[in-house]
């Protein structure tokens, strides 16, 4: 090699490392998200769950057990938790986007809105994910959204893909406690292939007032802590991956859920057997306060939108004022807020309304289309069993009033003291003695919704046609590329807020937020993505 590629070969390296040194004094934070799972784990009081993992996790962590989804189902919550708004102030509402017949289209955010971590990667971190992605401005799977957001997004995704001392921000979910893991045919294939045990059985577990007691709903049950006992073991992998790799000393580890049980009456719901998770903050031992408890609980709320702008904050970048969540979940975190919130749209084929507050003690929903049963027959949910046993009780009259009443024509208003019932089955909305406390809770609903744009104010047609005019996706216009008198190397988009992609000589996409220089001999290409809409054409400099 001539001196002169030597020469350009080091300048390169220069530029690509030169973010990942301004970022390298700053902890790893790895983010694993189980799937459709409540706070069945040992170390949130649940005596049956077998999850040694993630209570050894929890063991020198922070516990968070009044934590909240905005939705009740994945891709709205996902949708919120990663651009840290409600889903319902920037269209992500309806589950899913992708399953709107009258007109296809993506969410489309306000285009200053961005995912966060696409800022922690323009801060120098290098950031993965896994197969899923599920956020409505994307595909379900990888490689179909905003490419700005991740460095890697696949099947193995892995903090290996760093520059040296880059820091990395990972975000791993585990699909083992899902609903369709209890479908027939997946616990066939599962058994067949050994990876789950039956740990608990039928006769062990606590079955809710809202069902009936019946052998297929105990064994539905078992069956979802079987999965997630399957699951908590590939967390102990992670982990074990962290200490063979040297950086469990130097990464914070949140483990949560995406919303509740995958259960009837729990997934999809805004009770809180749909919208609260546990969720666990690792702090490694040199990055705790000197003297702090190994193990500690934290009983404020917190919302998943109150996730990224604490990710954020521990990583020292700053929070945009577009995001609606606080930091929460710091060693020094935001004032503990009053009330969370959260929704429930459209659910595949059928057209639903709610709006939810709770705070410690109160849950108070309002049902902007009362009338139709809570319980419809969506065709995925209707796989399993636990499901067709409920239809079959309640066609054959054999559910009692609180187990009919999600079947019944739904009441405009619910009103229930979560601390005297829990699983929320007495409605106090039409109790006298609770007005005062009815008064107080829609107040504070009515507060927050003028707050934002709620998108289902008006039809999900014409929602979708603005998106996505005649139901084709725009495609964002491309970046120029500049190059300075000083030899200042500039990226300009059409849209100031599109984000910008730009590789060298063919090597990795990568992130552009500044001017740089570019080694003479060099070739150049630059992209630019609205979320939502197409990635542009890539142009091309040479140097």
């Amino acid at each position: 090699m001539t001196f002169l590629k030597l020469l350009c070969a080091s300048l390169i390296t220069s530029i690509l490392l030169s973010t990942a040194a301004f970022a390298a004094d700053r902890p790893n934070i790895l983010l694993i998200m189980a799937e459709d799972m409540s706070g069945r784990v040992g170390a949130f009081g649940d005596t049956i769950a077998v999850t040694p993992n993630i209570d050894r996790l929890a063991s020198e962590g922070i516990l968070y057990p009044n934590t909240f989804t905005t939705a009740g189902v994945c891709s709205p919550s996902r949708a919120a938790h990663i651009l840290s708004r409600h889903q319902v102030s920037v269209g992500a509402q309806h589950m899913r986007t992708s399953f709107f017949e009258e007109s296809p289209y993506r969410t489309v955010p306000d285009s200053q809105f961005k995912a966060y971590p696409e800022l922690l990667r323009r801060e120098g971190y290098y950031t993965f994910t896994s197969w899923k992605l599920d956020y409505q401005f994307s595909g379900v799977f990888a490689d179909s959204g905003p490419f700005s957001i991740w460095d890697y997004e696949g099947d193995n995704p892995s903090w290996n893909g760093r520059e040296e001392g880059q820091p990395f921000f990972g975000f791993i979910t585990l699909i083992e406690s899902h609903e369709g893991q209890m479908f027939p045919a997946a616990v066939k294939k599962n058994n067949a292939t050994g990876t789950r045990s039956q740990a608990v059985l039928p006769g062990q577990v606590v079955v809710p007032p809202y069902y009936p007691d019946s052998p297929v709903v105990r064994a539905d049950i078992a069956q979802h802590y079987n999965n997630i006992q399957y699951m908590d073991q590939l967390v102990g992998d992670l982990l074990a991956g962290l200490e063979a790799d040297g950086l469990a000393d130097n990464t914070i580890i949140i483990w949560t859920t995406d919303h509740g049980d995958g259960l009837p009456r729990a997934k999809r719901e805004v009770y809180d057997s749909g919208i609260k998770v546990p969720l666990i903050v690792h702090w490694p031992k040199r990055l705790r306060p000197e003297q702090s408890p190994e193990m500690q609980v934290d009983n404020r709320l917190v919302s998943f939108i109150d996730i990224g702008p604490s990710i954020l904050q521990i990583a020292g970048v700053d929070i945009p004022e577009y995001m609606q969540g606080t930091a929460q979940l710091t060693l020094q975190p935001a004032p503990e807020q009053e009330y969370i919130y959260a929704s429930k749209d459209r659910l595949d084929e059928f057209m639903f309304r709610e709006r939810a507050v709770r705070n410690h003690q109160y849950k108070y929903i309002l049902n902007l289309m009362p009338g139709q049963p809570g319980a419809k027959h969506i065709a995925y949910r209707d796989q399993l069993p636990m499901m067709m046993e409920l239809w079959r009780q309640y066609d054959a009259e054999q559910l009692n009033s609180v187990q009919r009443f999600w079947f019944e024509p739904r009441p405009a208003q619910e009103l229930y003291d979560i601390v005297a019932d829990p699983y929320e089955i007495n409605n106090l909305a039409d109790n006298p003695e609770y007005s005062e406390t009815l008064d107080q809770m829609r107040n504070a609903l009515e507060a927050w919704r003028s707050t934002m744009p709620d998108y289902s104010d008006r039809p999900e047609l014409e929602m979708a046609r603005d998106f996505w005019p005649d139901g084709v996706q725009p495609v964002t216009s491309a970046p120029t590329i500049e190059v300075s008198s000083e030899g200042l190397t500039s990226i300009v988009p059409v849209d100031p807020d599109d984000s910008i992609g730009y590789r060298i000589n063919n090597g990795r996409w990568r992130i552009y937020s500044e001017p740089f220089t570019l080694p003479t001999g060099s070739q150049i290409q630059a992209k630019a993505v609205r979320y939502g809409w197409a990635e542009s054409p890539v142009v091309i400099k040479s140097q």
